[in-house]
C-alpha cells in the first residue's frame, strides 16, 4: 500500500473554525498520516499526472527538488476539492479560505493583528471601525459556523484581552447569494437560527452578491462598496487543478464519474470518492459524512470478490450559530439550542480519530470555558 499526499497529517474538518478564534488547539484535530502498519508507505509529495495506459503515477516533492515515479496495481483517487472562487476579481489576493490546518492559522493570526491595530491611539475611528469589520461570505455551514465561533470570542474573550479595543464598532457580516443561509436545512431550524444570530450581532445579508474583493473592502453587485478588515471567504468547492488536468470522463461541474462501486469510468483498477468524484445518475452532497462513508466501503470492497454497491446513508445535517446553541437536522429529530449544542459537540467529539485528541478536545473546550480562547499568534 502507497500513500502520496502533500501534507503529512490528515485534519479532522469539521472542527477548523474553533481552531481559527482559539477555542482549540490545532493539535487537537490533526492525526499523523504515518501509520504504525509495516505495509503502508507514506510519500510527502504532490501527485502530478496519472498515465493509465502504464498503470504509473507521477509525483513532485514537496520543494519541487525533484519527481518520481510509482507503479500501481489499483488507485484510489480521493484529492478533495478546492474552495471556488467563481473568478472573482481579488479573491484569491485579499480574502482567506478555511479548508486546510494552515488557512485557520493565517485567519487566527490576522484577527489577533486587527484587534492590536485597533488598540492603537494612533488609529483613526473610521481605520478602527473598519478593522473591526468582519466580512464571511459563503452561508453554508462553513460560513456559519465561524460566523458563530468569532462572535463567541468577540463576546466572550475581547473585553479581557483588548480593554482598549471599541467592542461597540466589532461588526461581522454574513453574505450569502442565495434567498437564505444553509439552504439544506430545515426552514424552521434555520428561522430559529437567524434569531438567535442576529440577537449575537451577525448582519446577515442574503440575495448578495459580491462582485470584488479588494484589500480593504469589498464590493457587492448594486455597486455599493464596503470597508472591512478581514474577508473570509465560504462558497463551495471547485476541482482542484489536479483532476482538471486528468484525461478521464467528468461532469460538468469537474467531477469524475464514478460507478456505483466507486470505479472510474472505462478506467480499469482505477477508483475515485469524495467531492471530486460523482456517482453516475445519484449525485450525492457534498459532505464530510459522504467520503467517509466511501471511504470504509472502498476499504472493504477491494478486499471482496463481488462486492455490494455501494449505498450513503444519510446520518444528518449539524451546525453551530454561536451561544452555545446548535442545530441539528436529522432523520428523526430536528432541534435547536443548548441540547442540541451538546449532541453537536458529542458528534463530531466521537468522530475524531485517536483517543488522544478525544481526551485532549473536551480539555480545549473546558480550558475556554475557564481561562477564555487563546490569542497567541504565530
Amino acid at each position: 500500500k502507497k500513500m502520496i499526499k502533500g501534507e503529512i497529517i490528515f485534519l479532522f474538518t469539521p472542527l477548523l473554525p474553533s481552531t481559527s478564534v482559539g477555542t482549540l488547539d490545532f493539535r487537537t484535530i490533526i492525526e499523523p498520516m504515518r501509520s504504525k502498519e509495516k505495509n503502508v508507505h507514506f510519500f510527502l509529495s504532490k501527485c502530478t499526472g496519472v498515465n493509465f495506459e502504464k498503470k504509473s503515477i507521477t509525483a513532485r516533492e514537496e520543494d519541487d527538488k525533484g519527481e518520481f515515479e510509482i507503479s500501481y496495481d489499483k488507485l484510489i483517487i480521493a484529492v478533495g476539492a478546492a474552495s471556488n472562487t467563481f473568478n472573482i476579481p481579488g479573491v484569491v489576493e485579499n480574502a482567506f479560505f478555511l479548508k486546510e490546518l494552515n488557512h485557520a492559522r493565517l485567519i487566527r493570526q490576522h484577527i489577533i493583528k486587527n484587534f492590536e491595530r485597533a488598540s492603537l491611539p494612533s488609529r483613526s475611528t473610521r481605520e478602527k471601525r473598519r478593522l473591526l469589520h468582519f466580512v464571511v461570505v459563503g452561508g453554508g455551514p462553513t460560513g456559519v459556523e465561524f460566523a458563530g465561533e468569532l462572535s463567541d470570542f468577540f463576546w466572550g474573550d475581547v473585553n479581557k484581552y483588548f480593554p482598549d479595543v471599541p467592542v461597540n464598532e466589532v461588526k461581522i457580516t454574513l453574505i450569502e447569494a442565495s434567498k437564505s443561509i444553509l439552504g439544506s436545512f430545515d426552514k424552521d431550524l434555520v428561522s430559529k437560527m437567524m434569531k438567535n444570530i442576529t440577537k449575537q450581532g451577525i448582519y446577515v445579508r442574503t440575495e448578495t452578491v459580491v462582485k470584488e474583493v479588494k484589500e480593504e473592502s469589498i464590493v457587492l453587485s448594486d455597486g455599493s462598496e464596503i470597508p472591512c478588515g478581514m474577508v473570509v471567504w465560504s462558497t463551495g468547492v471547485a476541482p482542484r487543478k489536479f483532476i482538471n488536468d486528468l484525461d478521464i470522463p467528468k461532469t460538468k461541474n469537474g467531477r469524475i464519474i464514478v460507478d456505483e462501486f466507486l470505479r472510474v469510468k472505462g478506467v480499469p483498477g482505477v477508483y475515485s470518492l469524495g467531492d471530486c468524484a460523482e456517482i453516475a445518475g445519484n449525485p450525492l452532497p457534498l459532505l464530510a459524512q459522504v467520503a467517509n462513508q466511501q471511504g470504509k466501503y472502498l476499504g472493504k470492497a477491494l478486499k471482496m470478490e463481488k462486492p455490494k454497491p455501494f449505498q450513503f446513508k444519510f446520518m444528518g445535517l449539524m451546525v453551530y450559530s454561536g451561544n452555545h446553541k446548535s442545530a441539528l437536522d436529522l432523520n428523526n429529530f430536528k432541534g435547536y439550542g443548548f441540547t442540541s449544542w451538546i449532541l453537536w459537540r458529542s458528534a463530531y467529539l466521537n468522530g475524531i480519530g485517536s483517543l488522544r485528541n478525544k481526551m485532549q478536545v473536551p480539555f480545549g473546550w473546558l480550558r475556554a470555558i475557564l481561562f477564555g480562547r487563546d490569542v497567541t499568534s504565530f
